[in-house]
């Protein structure tokens, strides 16, 4: 364990090191490529060359402005300790001054892409109680320094008042060797991209090509029409040809980028147990590693499809407790888990999971006509209306079945739609394709709430909502009766509940 005379410096005003300015610099660039990239399309595809030297221009400008805007920021940030507190201290136009006490950090995270790992310098990202927006970061530290750091602040919340855990809990995380879950191999991760949702992929493909479409076509005048007629020839089936063509092609593409998504991003992935909590590491070119406690973890929730359960595996989230803003970027995902893992994390969250008898209820049948209605009579009474107005009469079979589709998706929804209740918490499972699980224990809610709409009223319907700080938990179109009868029953056991809820 590091001593405390080794940190003596963090009791003077410190800067991160060297290779943030670079840093910074590249991060500036990064957010104007992602606005301003039809310019520089435009200035690569130009075809008149008139206007070079006024675009060079302007990238010269902007490269200067982000190099000297970098270079201020350096010099402008400080992390020192005062007080019991973090301190840090950054801005140019407007000074902000962060202070930090030690009981209110909750997780002290690593971030390394491919530049950190090749200086050796690491983002050091710290969550805390409360947070609004983003968690506190230190773009590039030292490695060795980051873990110092890390180290000390930990122990620091030894000699304070724990909100989260005791001294002992602390003294047993530092001291207690960790337990390794998981370790994904390279076969591990070609299941886990096989098995990714790539229709949702090539969707988000499509959808960018379609929208970069006009861009292309006013810089360089070319159209996709002409594209497919020059491939296909010019037929007046040559829209439907292209699709049935370029269709399976977005799917490949798709699947080819999902694995390879997968393996930049769990490379190597270690899911550990500590004392406290659990911890994962992963990635290629950047480089994560992810910390959580047991008692900032509010639910956890794993899901698994047809291709998942060929594999035996699952994906586990276990859901933090953070603002709105950062929730889903402080949820810690773990995919390719198989039922070992599935269960010592169940085992740790709720140990008293496997003595507990559990109620088993389902949703009110009602609600597949909601939905038919919502999704499926409705868009298909404006699909009609339209081609109606059109005075075409021979797209009736679509819109048909369009409902029929719906109505059969709305009948397994409700059918594998299940809740169960027990003394501590319950456990919700929903399935249309793939599966989806959450387990919620009592004293992790912070709110209940009983939603009607005027459909509901009358047939003395409801939606339970739970609010927790990881997000909301929502069991639709339950009896009236029974919501309240559940909410004064919970309500009952978060009150008599001594245990934190984080």
């Amino acid at each position: 364990m590091t001593k405390k005379n080794d940190l003596d410096f963090l009791l003077e005003p410190r800067r991160q090191s060297s290779i943030a300015i670079f840093l910074i610099l590249l991060k500036s660039f990064r957010v104007i490529l992602s606005q301003a990239w039809p310019i520089f399309i435009a200035l690569i595809f130009n075809p008149t060359k008139s206007k070079d030297t006024y675009f060079a221009l302007v990238i010269i400008g902007i490269t200067a402005a982000s190099a000297i805007r970098s270079i201020i920021l350096y010099f402008k940030f400080y992390y020192y300790v005062k007080d019991d507190e973090l301190i840090i201290e950054k801005g140019i136009f407007q000074k902000t001054k962060l202070n930090v006490p030690f009981d209110r950090i909750q997780t002290i995270n690593f971030k390394e892409n491919i530049l950190h790992q090749f200086f050796n310098v690491v983002s050091l990202e710290i969550d805390t109680a409360g947070s609004k927006g983003n968690e506190l970061s230190i773009t590039a530290l030292k490695k060795d320094k980051a873990i110092a750091i890390r180290e000390f602040l930990l122990s620091q919340k030894k000699s304070i008042p724990p909100i989260l855990f005791s001294a002992e809990e602390l003294e047993e995380e530092i001291e207690t060797p960790e337990e390794e879950l998981l370790h994904l191999s390279s076969i591990d991760l070609i299941k886990i991209g096989v098995s990714q949702n790539h229709l949702k992929t090539a969707a988000i493909v499509f959808a960018f090509m379609f929208t970069s479409m006009d861009y292309i076509e006013n810089i360089t005048g070319w159209k996709l029409e002409d594209g497919i007629d020059s491939i296909l020839g010019s037929s007046s089936n040559t829209l439907l040809i292209g699709l049935i063509t370029i269709g399976p092609a977005f799917v490949i593409i798709a699947f080819l980028i999902s694995l390879v998504r997968t393996v930049f991003r769990y490379h190597e992935l270690r899911f550990i147990k500590t004392s406290i909590g659990f911890k994962v590491i992963s990635g290629l070119f950047t480089r994560n590693e992810q910390s959580a406690t047991i008692q900032k973890i509010q639910l956890i929730r794993w899901t698994t499809n047809p291709i998942k359960k060929f594999f035996s595996l699952f994906d586990i989230s276990l859901r933090q407790a953070a603002s709105t803003a950062i929730a889903r970027k402080q949820s810690i995902y773990i995919p390719g888990c198989f039922e070992e893992q599935l269960s010592s994390v169940r085992a740790t969250y709720f140990p008293e999971e496997s003595q507990l008898s559990f109620e088993q209820h389902v949703i009110h049948p009602l609600v597949i006509y909601r939905r038919v209605l919502y999704f499926g009579l409705i868009p298909a009474g404006f699909f009609l209306l339209s081609k109606y107005l059109e005075n075409s009469s021979d797209d009736y079979f679509w819109a048909i079945s369009w409902v029929a589709i719906v109505l059969f998706i709305s009948w397994v929804y409700q059918r594998n739609f299940k809740y169960f209740v027990s003394d501590e918490g319950i456990r919700i499972s929903t399935s249309i394709i793939g599966k989806t699980e959450t387990l919620l224990k009592w004293f992790k809610i912070q709110g209940i709430e009983i939603q009607q709409g005027i459909y509901q009223r009358r047939k003395e319907l409801c939606n339970l909502v739970f609010y927790t700080a990881a997000g909301t938990v929502k069991i639709p179109y339950i009896e009236l009766k029974k919501a309240k009868r559940m909410k004064n029953f919970i309500l009952f056991k978060i009150e008599n509940s001594e245990k934190p809820w984080m």
